[in-house]
């Protein structure tokens, strides 16, 4: 009997409709994936958006969602500085003012 993780992987290299659907439906928001806590799953996320150069509101979205599960400001920034030399400096740059409102710093950017 196969895992349920191995079980997963399977299915999403064949492409399986189902297991895409799952993955991408509403469970978003209020599921995570088995194995991980809301926590992680969220800083997780985070690691996603900065690798594809999200959108501003994505990032509020979820920073919001991982500190309200429990990740604190410095946890947050963390994944900056561990994408860092795997996704370069021009995502963690373009990432870093918006992860900064998300969390609700200043970073005095634009003095006039």
């Amino acid at each position: 009997m196969k895992a349920e993780h191995e079980d997963l992987l399977r299915k999403l290299a064949l492409n399986e409709e189902g297991a895409l659907a799952s993955l991408l439906g509403t469970e978003l928001i209020d599921g995570e994936p088995g194995g991980m806590d809301a926590k992680t799953a969220a800083l997780v996320r985070l690691a996603g958006l900065v690798a594809v150069g999200s959108a501003p509101a994505s990032y509020q979205w979820c920073v919001t969602s991982a500190l309200a599960a429990g990740a604190n400001d410095a946890e947050v920034v963390a994944v900056l500085a561990a994408l860092a030399p795997i996704v370069g400096s021009v995502r963690v740059n373009a990432a870093a003012p918006e992860v900064a409102l998300a969390i609700g710093c200043d970073l005095d950017l634009y003095d006039g």
